[in-house]
């Protein structure tokens, strides 16, 4: 329940099942959050700037993966979730790229999840929610992180609340995978971001010289 709403933000507040079923929907919730945010433009702009950082624009995927990793790391750290609630926040609640809005400093591994999912979507990387059981009962998932595609069709597991590098992840009984935009690829149903500025029209050579000066 919110009592107050929070000025300029929409707030979903629903209650949420306990157990599998629970865990299960927050999946499902992970995955459709990611997909939604992968078209947040203040997003993209964070994880192309990271990629200019890392000097890896034009790497592989892993090396992408490698970097927004360790900038979101840098950046984000661990906190819980309210006691017996599910809180969900976007990307760019997350990451704080919205200059005067809402900023957690903060999230657990949904958010985590979100973020490195959609982070990677935003630049074209096929990126899948995956939920992941350690111990009995192993229908009920306990953890969340994520994996990306790479170049030869295989996932490379990324997880932001660990110290697991790219590729890694803590021994585990099950996992469940969920895909972001599922319905959206099967009807072909994409989405539309348009923008336009200062530097409308500018070649992109001139952008980058004036975004990353002595960089290239």
């Amino acid at each position: 329940m919110i009592e107050k709403p929070v000025e300029g933000v929409k707030t979903d507040a629903r209650p949420h099942p306990a157990g599998g079923k629970g865990a299960r929907l927050s999946l499902q919730e992970v995955a459709r959050r990611a997909w939604k945010a992968r078209m947040s433009p203040r997003l993209r702009a964070w994880v192309t700037q990271q990629l200019a950082k890392h000097k890896v624009s034009t790497g592989s995927r892993k090396q992408k993966g490698n970097a927004i990793l360790t900038e979101f790391r840098a950046k984000v750290p661990y906190v819980a979730d309210p006691l017996m609630g599910e809180f969900m926040e976007t990307p760019d609640q997350t990451l704080c790229l919205d200059e005067g809005g809402l900023c957690f400093i903060g999230t657990d591994c949904d958010g985590a999840a979100i973020t490195l999912s959609a982070a990677v979507m935003s630049i074209g990387i096929p990126a899948q929610i995956v939920g992941c059981s350690y111990r009995d009962p192993i229908d009920v998932p306990t953890h969340v992180y994520m994996a990306f595609e790479d170049e030869n069709g295989d996932y490379i597991y990324m997880d932001g609340t660990t110290k697991h590098p790219v590729g890694k992840v803590a021994p585990r009984l099950r996992e469940f995978w969920v895909e972001p935009g599922e319905d959206a690829k099967v009807s072909g149903a994409g989405d539309f971001v348009g923008m336009s500025g200062a530097l409308a029209g500018v070649p992109t050579s001139r952008i980058l010289d004036l975004l990353y000066p002595g960089i290239r």
